[in-house]
């Protein structure tokens, strides 16, 4: 009963509403915040571009929904832009004019500003927490025991000594519990030497294996380059649904939450330090194929001999929606936190040297950082734009 959507604008319509609810919840942390220490919001946009309707509210705030919907912006007094810099000569107006200075951005204390800075990244925090509990109580975790059965001839885990049967505990010193944590963490290491203990016939054995780089079907209809190493889970293995009760819902949150962090950060040192490739990098292209991908498979029959009710559909469809949120906002928050002019993290560099110089930079070095931190991102735009067409390429040809 789906099918009128079409394949293509279900695949829309879920990067739309995805990406834009992301983008608008970290917006909302900084208004939010701004709020709370008292500086006037001039401007709040749904969208980017041409304004398609507004309206203003008792406090002078014009909230406004915008023609494309790609998330979203807040603007402040005295802001030159939506990334919140500096509009000099309205600040040098606004210092002689306003009769209300503690109403604008730049003229508040170092550690107010700071707050309103982080507020938007910490509402991707919180907001994966709450949708991570949420798919938690919903859905529970599938846990499978890290029980080895296949271990493919001439494989990296075959040179490496693994054998059938193997229970693997630790990865590089970290104890697993679940097989789809091996294939996560190999994913994005290939070519890197990876510490394994397991457990063979009641004793511990410690084996390095070096995963091969390998074209790998994604599960979505596509090929992605990987880390592989030729092992698969046993018929044998222990299955189990784990699910949170509800007074454990924000424990399991909390803690998902901050295990994506931690992947995520330990791909990002791994990229600084050249120990990761940048083909891993996406970038909107790649999101809207993957949410499309996802809400398609979603409301899909997925090969089921009999025919899948609207209602299931839906919901499958609520719960990809839920967990792919839950992704992006905490890569959102963490892409924000980059120490990057133009980004919420350049910011935090520049009151943090505020605090300890007791003077903010110069104008003319903020530009400058302004300038150098929109080229940087714009390099990797390009990236993460290359890797997605690459990928498509490869789905068509």
């Amino acid at each position: 009963m789906l099918d009128w959507l079409g394949s293509g604008t279900l695949s829309i319509f879920a990067f739309i509403l995805v990406m834009g609810f992301v983008v608008i919840i970290h917006e909302l942390g900084h208004y939010w915040a701004g709020r709370v220490c008292g500086v006037h919001a001039d401007a709040f946009s749904m969208g980017f571009g041409p304004t398609l309707f507004s309206r203003t509210d008792k406090r002078g705030t014009v909230w406004k929904v915008s023609a494309l919907p790609l998330g979203g912006f807040v603007q402040f007094r005295g802001d030159a832009n939506a990334a919140s810099a500096p509009d000099y000569a309205t600040l040098d107006r606004l210092r002689a004019e306003h009769p209300d200075p503690d109403s604008v951005l730049h003229f508040k204390p170092v550690w107010q500003r700071a707050f309103i800075v982080a507020a938007g990244p910490l509402a991707n925090f919180l907001l994966a927490m709450v949708l991570f509990s949420i798919l938690g109580v919903m859905n529970g975790e599938r846990v499978i025991e890290p029980r080895i059965g296949v271990v493919e001839e001439g494989s990296a885990a075959a040179q490496g000594g693994f054998q059938p049967g193997d229970l693997v505990t630790e990865i590089n010193g970290s104890q697993i519990s679940n097989f789809n944590a091996i294939r996560e963490y190999v994913a994005t290491r290939a070519n890197q030497p990876i510490r394994f203990t397991v457990q063979r016939d009641g004793a511990p054995v410690e084996l390095t294996v070096t995963p091969d780089r390998t074209l790998r079907p994604d599960g979505l209809g596509g090929e992605r380059a990987v880390g592989f190493m030729g092992v698969g889970v046993s018929q044998d293995a222990q299955v189990q649904v784990v699910r949170p009760a509800l007074w454990e819902a924000p424990i399991y949150g909390v803690t998902r939450t901050v295990d994506t962090t931690g992947t995520i950060i330990s791909y990002l040192s791994r990229l600084v330090t050249g120990r990761a490739s940048t083909e891993h990098i996406n970038g909107p292209v790649g999101i809207a194929t993957t949410a499309g991908q996802l809400a398609n498979l979603a409301v899909s029959d997925g090969g089921a001999t009999q025919p899948i009710g609207l209602l299931t559909r839906l919901e499958r469809l609520f719960v990809v929606m839920l967990a792919l949120s839950a992704l992006l906002s905490v890569g959102l928050g963490l892409m924000n936190l980059l120490p990057i002019p133009v980004l919420d993290g350049g910011h935090l560099v520049y009151y943090a040297y505020e605090a300890i110089a007791k003077r903010p930079p110069s104008p003319s070095v903020q530009e400058m950082g302004f300038r150098l931190g929109l080229g940087l991102i714009l390099a990797m735009f390009l990236v993460a734009t290359w890797n997605d067409l690459s990928y498509l390429r490869g789905q068509f040809l």
